[in-house]
């Protein structure tokens, strides 16, 4: 089996059929996700524009297609968040570098305030843009998301034609880029943070995000976990933290959380033509961190069902993942100081 192992995001992308194909084979489908039954032009097309740090061109023969996929990525989550007829709101850059993959996260994030243990806490710049409406680093981009030019942006990455229908098979060898801009931007707009992972403790600044992360009592693994309410709810219980990388959901099996590896944010696998799509949990985990939501998530008897769907999607991609002992996640990047009302962002997801 071909795998393709990642530095940061450590995914797998790796041969596989969709998942809406294996959830149709196995008998399962996930609930209806606030807005959706329309295609994503029935949230707000405009909330997104795209802009790019690309001098002479270089990449030029891939803007449209990245412009294009972009676009729809980003309003497919904004459509959870603002209202239909939103005015662009914020702004992504996208550039190029020789990184193996892609990486991404708000530009700035921005104060809102004392944490419970003396730090400060900060929510992520885009995140902050659409609670209040204000703009914390006024005309610059609120979004960067790199692509990595060794390769990946010019032969693993698939640009899907008609991007707001997402009914064109990826094909088999390919990793689907709309999945990639969708976990990306998903940091941006809060799955990020600075603790320390070996001590689950923060220094000078927290994330609200980092706010909800912590070890469960009543599990002897010592990893972390997201203690929001809403996420709680949902899931039942405290959410399963990828080990080493806790921006992500889940572990590999016997690890807790095995049954998320099928979700948009995990921090372990992509499946080459496999779309990935925006979980019921990243919605109420964003919704934790102070994004609130345009319509509220599914109730726990309809969330029970995507939790089963889940499981049997993950338990079948486990049987199919290959070889025993692939490594499972690297650390996230180092933890960077804050500065006065705003802090860059120290984790950079690499896809």
């Amino acid at each position: 089996m071909n795998l393709h192992l990642h530095p940061t995001c450590p995914w797998l992308p790796v041969a596989a059929a969709t998942l809406a194909s294996l959830g149709a084979g196995l008998g399962l489908a996930a609930p209806a996700l606030a807005g959706e039954g329309a295609g994503v032009g029935a949230g707000p097309a405009s909330a997104i524009e795209v802009i790019f740090n690309d001098p002479g061109a270089v990449y030029g023969a891939w803007h449209a297609d990245i412009e294009r996929v972009a676009l729809a990525a980003g309003a497919d989550w904004l459509r959870h968040f603002l209202p239909p007829g939103a005015t662009p709101v914020l702004t992504l850059r996208i550039g190029f570098d020789g990184q193996a993959t892609a990486s991404g996260a708000s530009v700035v994030s921005h104060l809102v305030g004392p944490g419970t243990d003396g730090q400060w806490v900060y929510a992520q710049g885009a995140a902050y843009e659409l609670q209040t409406g204000l703009d914390p680093n006024g005309a610059e981009a609120d979004i960067d998301i790199t692509f990595g030019t060794a390769g990946y942006l010019q032969h693993e990455l698939w640009f899907d034609p008609v991007p707001l229908l997402r009914n064109t098979p990826v094909p088999a060898g390919q990793t689907d880029a709309y999945s990639v801009l969708q976990h990306e931007l998903g940091h941006a707009l809060g799955f990020n943070g600075w603790l320390d992972v070996a001590t689950a403790t923060a220094g000078a600044a927290a994330s609200t995000f980092d706010m909800l992360v912590g070890a469960h009592p009543g599990q002897p693994d010592g990893g972390l976990y997201f203690l929001g309410a809403a996420a709680m709810a949902l899931y039942g219980g405290p959410v399963p933290l990828t080990a080493g990388n806790y921006a992500h959901l889940g572990n590999w099996a016997p690890g807790s959380g095995s049954e998320l590896l099928p979700d948009l944010m995990n921090g372990l696998v992509f499946y080459r033509g496999t779309r990935y799509t925006i979980s019921p949990l990243n919605l109420a985990m964003l919704q934790d961190t102070g994004l609130p939501l345009a319509a509220a998530v599914p109730e726990p008897a309809t969330a029970a069902l995507w939790l089963a769907g889940l499981l049997a999607l993950a338990l079948w991609l486990q049987h199919r993942r290959g070889p025993a002992g692939l490594p499972g996640a690297a650390r996230s990047s180092a933890h960077r100081p804050p500065s006065p009302g705003r802090l860059q962002p120290a984790h950079r997801c690499s896809a």
